[in-house]
């Protein structure tokens, strides 16, 4: 059995979820998150026994796929409503204040040390060539154990949730904040993007951590932060 805290949860049931899009939730330290289809989300929460107590989800502000934003809306008004839960094995379900179930999670596989932590961008598939994003941009990617990924393409915001299984990775779907910036950073954004979006593979190595494509060949080539 897996227990509320610290599992990677993913939502299966209660809300109409479109296809290529997750919810999930992960309790720790009396705060709850996660990708709530669109925007990520956070609230307090208190456990008591099976009660659980959860104070207003705060989220971010970004636009998408109309049926995402209603799946995430409806999603967010349930878990307003609840106020009990149990485990039973790989699943858990959260109840409203009259105890029927309103949210089912599947436990997930949570990201592995090896990947968790950031990363800055140090070159991005473009063509037949690995290229270096802009000098006055600092694309990162950060990677936690509850199954996000989040950071920056350089000009814009990216969020979505990371399922890995082994050497096996797949990101997003991925959202963004919707500001502009200069054309030839905004060009390496979108190459990025458009890279993380093929990824089905990783490795790390001395070389730092590489993001791989179904062929097995490189999309993106991260470092560690210097210092």
């Amino acid at each position: 059995m897996h227990p509320i805290e610290g599992t990677a949860w993913r939502l299966v049931r209660g809300v109409d979820i479109p296809d290529g899009v997750e919810i999930t939730a992960r309790f720790v330290g009396g705060t709850v998150s996660g990708h709530a289809g669109i925007n990520r989300y956070r609230a307090d929460y208190r456990l008591h026994g099976d009660v659980l107590e959860l104070g207003p989800a705060a989220t971010t502000l970004m636009a998408g796929d109309p049926a995402a934003m209603r799946a995430e809306h409806d999603f967010l008004q349930l878990l307003g409503t609840v106020d009990d839960q149990r485990v039973d094995g790989d699943t858990l379900v959260l109840m409203d204040r009259g105890h029927q179930p309103i949210l089912w999670f599947e436990a997930g596989p949570p990201v592995g040390d090896a990947l968790s932590g950031r990363w800055d961008v140090r070159f991005v598939r473009r063509g037949e060539a690995m290229v270096s994003p802009t000098a006055d941009t600092s694309p990162y990617l950060e990677f936690d154990a509850g199954g996000q990924v989040s950071g920056s393409g350089g000009v814009n915001r990216i969020s979505g949730p990371v399922r890995a299984d082994g050497d096996r990775v797949h990101l997003g779907p991925l959202a963004t904040t919707r500001m502009a910036g200069p054309a030839d950073a905004m060009d390496d954004e979108a190459a990025l993007i458009d890279a993380l979006e093929s990824v089905a593979s990783f490795r790390v190595d001395d070389d730092g951590l590489a993001l791989l494509d179904d062929d097995g060949e490189a999309r993106v080539q991260l470092a560690r932060p210097a210092g």
